[in-house]
């Protein structure tokens, strides 16, 4: 037995050596290219120990170690004598340390809850099969309520409903489970290890002269998985796609078919490598290009067909009907062509965009067949091009080919000249006026015939969609936004429509000010008759979907009943004053990804000494329309201060104000609950604490701190004024430009307790300060 453990592990050291690039010549020193990932890794290092400091102080004995390794990485990069080893192995630690410092300081402290109705769908899945029933028949509605998420984080349909189905085949959620059953709850966890596989797997298969380099492209995609994208698990099957396909052509298929089964947009490269099975086949072309489809078939089908099988319906409508052109269109943009165009005002229909990605993937399809010898390591750049074109071009169905790209370049390392579009390249500098002519010519033959694809099929596709449009439109005129609640954006705007198209709509409108479209509610959903106007009073549907001041945007109308955008308003734009203090009243709520609750828009949710997940503040109503309600569970055996604070930075000369308190005193099993505010420039803290128990109001002074205890009534609504502002300059405290205003309440023995909070507002004159 001593002998086949001896050569196992011989194997295995051989193997590990190859992987990290450690089977090198000691003489082998690094090049340009390896100096360069060095390099990056060093900055990559660098750049996430600046955004621990930037994030918190507290973590700055963490980011110490992070700045000395980068910092190391780079003084290496730009030595003389480097072994190519060593840089290999300090860039892939460096890379390795910085991608998961950076995962867990966003999933941990930033973002501690999912951000996507994807991941959420995802989740679903899991939890579904693991209680044996089919997730395609379900809602996401009541998960997505779950994790508090608001309506600006749906995805929304242009007829104003939204989609709450799971749309992504059963490999998305089926790829994730055994790691959730290992104990790995959050998704985002079992993302990022596929993502950490597919970057160890490029790492370690390419050349040992790119190895460096291979890892720089992956810098952001950490973000990207703490974002919950969960667009590293197709991607992962696409990279064992490209490296299987120089050891076994099927195999490499087959998983190219598990990434389609994973993510619908997969098999947009099914074509371009089915032609590269064809080109490359040695013996019957025809026998393993269809042996290759079926594999491909085999790989998406097989994970599908438990699903399909409990219900074909179901799985048809949630995976396959959304994609063709009859489903239920969503609104369009991203980084494509559809978000140009809607910047333009121009939004053709989801057919537009079938036709179009349809036929620049035929001409694709003859580029690739036509220039194979000098295109085929290329297969990967045709997706991008594709989805270019797709009316939801997402940055997620762009990016994530650099996968698969990135193995195949630092792999095979081919030319970048693919196809000589250049006319003029190694023409002689002083030529003869015929021979140059016919060389260019000759040189402009592809790039002209391309040209001439894409052209014909933009003019001729827009051509149809225009000659199709209604003769008249829908005018669209904004004549207000305001911010009735001083959230800081406006939240509601009238419009007037004047219908000029000889039919009656049905508006359904949504307001764009940054990436996407958000989908706004009208007062009316009556039908608008033809050659008729009427203004509507249209409110964002949470506080992320509102303006925020002075930022451009356009109003797009679009028909719910034909789904064809009507019309929309020219860019408006309105400089709004910044109001004293946002979200006074407490009446729009959103999700608070760093505190993974639904707190009121604007404020800060931080908890001390107090689980992430455990729920410490709600509105005073069920619609959570007015005030808040904070809510302390004391039940640690350790002699800790638990503490909630709701907080925003505000002007110094603006926390003049009244506090209506309620404040109980038959809520709590104990007697040391703290309820107050404090203003703070970081130096200095001023306090206020509201008690129930004390008949006059006492002053506890010192250089950088001043407390006042106010007494306030028990269990009846006390509204207290306060003037911070006064209480700072007479301490003659230099003024800030800003202070952190906070709203908190603390308790560090075993009890329950609760206050309330109706509102904050500006007092008349006459009022005493405290």
């Amino acid at each position: 037995m001593i002998v086949p453990i001896s050569r196992i592990s011989h194997l295995l050291r051989t193997r590990a050596s190859q992987f990290f690039g450690l089977n090198q010549e000691p003489s082998a020193q690094a090049g340009r290219g390896t100096r360069i990932g060095l390099f990056v890794s060093g900055a990559f290092l660098v750049a996430v120990g600046l955004l621990i400091v930037l994030i918190s102080s507290l973590f700055v004995v963490l980011a110490i170690p992070v700045f000395l390794f980068g910092a190391y990485n780079l003084v290496n990069s730009r030595r003389k004598i480097l072994s190519l080893s060593r840089s290999n192995l300090l860039s892939l630690s460096g890379h390795l340390c910085a991608t998961v410092v950076l995962y867990l300081l966003f999933t941990r402290i930033l973002w501690v809850t999912y951000m996507t109705d994807s991941i959420v769908g995802s989740y679903m899945g899991v939890l579904k099969v693991l209680a044996l029933q089919n997730p395609y028949g379900y809602s996401i509605k009541p998960f997505l309520d779950h994790f508090s998420f608001p309506p600006s984080f749906y995805t929304p349909r242009i007829d104003g409903s939204f989609e709450f189905h799971l749309n992504y085949p059963a490999l998305n959620f089926l790829t994730l489970l055994p790691l959730y059953a290992a104990g790995l709850h959050d998704l985002r966890d079992g993302v990022f290890i596929f993502h950490i596989l597919s970057v160890l797997l490029i790492f370690g298969l390419v050349p040992s002269r790119q190895k460096a380099l291979s890892l720089a492209p992956f810098v952001f995609f950490p973000a990207f998985v703490a974002a919950s994208w969960t667009d590293s698990v197709w991607a992962f099957f696409l990279v064992g796609g490209a490296i299987l396909w120089y050891r076994n052509r099927n195999l490499g298929l087959l998983m190219v078919g598990f990434a389609g089964a994973t993510k619908q947009i997969a098999l947009i490269a099914a074509p371009f490598l089915l032609i590269r099975l064809w080109q490359e086949s040695p013996g019957s072309k025809l026998r393993n290009t269809l042996v290759g489809a079926g594999a491909i078939a085999t790989g998406f089908l097989g994970p599908n067909i438990p699903f399909m099988l409990s219900s074909p319906s179901q799985w048809w409508a949630a995976t396959i009907a959304p994609y063709f052109p009859g489903g239920a269109a969503q609104v369009p943009g991203g980084v494509g062509l559809s978000g140009v165009l809607l910047d333009l005002g121009v939004v053709p229909p989801p057919l537009f965009f079938v036709a179009l990605m349809s036929l620049v993937g035929v001409g694709a399809l003859y580029l690739y067949s036509t220039r194979f010898s000098k295109s085929r390591y290329f297969v990967w750049i045709f997706p991008i091009m594709i989805m270019f074109f797709y009316y939801r071009s997402f940055p997620n169905y762009i990016f994530y080919w650099a996968f698969p790209l990135a193995y195949e370049f630092f792999n095979s390392r081919p030319a970048l000249s693919i196809w000589h579009f250049s006319p003029f390249h190694t023409l002689p500098w002083h030529p003869s006026v015929g021979p140059t002519l016919r060389s260019v010519r000759s040189r402009l033959r592809v790039p002209l015939l391309a040209g001439l694809l894409l052209t014909t099929v933009f003019v001729g596709a827009f051509g149809t969609y225009v000659s199709n449009s209604p003769p008249s439109r829908v005018d669209v005129q904004i004549n207000s936004i305001v911010d009735p609640d001083g959230i800081g954006a406006s939240t509601l705007l009238n419009v007037t429509l004047d219908n000029l198209t000889p039919r009656p709509i049905v508006p359904s409108f949504f307001v764009k000010w940054s990436y996407l479209p958000y989908l706004w509610a009208s007062d009316s959903n009556q039908s608008l008759a033809p050659s008729s106007s009427a203004s509507y009073l249209v409110s964002a549907t949470d506080g992320l979907a509102a303006v925020p001041r002075s930022t451009s945007f356009r109003v797009y109308v679009f028909d719910a009943g034909t789904r064809n955008l009507v019309g929309q308003s020219l860019p408006f734009r309105i400089d709004s004053p910044l109001p004293t203090i946002e979200n006074p009243h407490f009446r729009w709520w959103t999700l608070d990804v760093g505190a993974g609750a639904k707190v009121p828009f604007s404020w800060k949710l931080t908890k001390a000494n107090i689980d992430s997940l455990t729920p410490v503040i709600q509105g005073l109503d069920h619609n959570q329309t007015s005030g808040i309600s904070l809510r302390l569970n004391y039940t640690s055996p350790a002699i800790n201060v638990e503490k909630i604070m709701l907080s925003q930075k505000i002007f110094l000369n603006s926390t003049t104000m009244n506090l209506s308190l309620f404040d109980p005193a038959a809520t709590s099993t104990g007697n040391r609950a703290v309820l107050g505010v404090t203003l703070t420039d970081g130096a200095h803290e001023l306090s206020y604490i509201f008690s129930n128990t004390t008949a006059k109001s006492t002053l506890f002074t010192s250089s950088y701190n001043i407390t006042n205890v106010v007494p306030v009534a028990a269990s009846a609504w006390t509204t207290v004024f306060i003037d911070a502002n006064q209480a700072w300059l007479a301490q003659g405290w230099a003024v800030p430009n800003q202070v952190t205003f906070t709203i908190f309440l603390q308790a560090n023995s075993a009890g329950l307790y609760s206050a309330s909070i109706r509102d904050l507002s500006y007092p008349v004159s006459g009022q005493v300060s405290l």
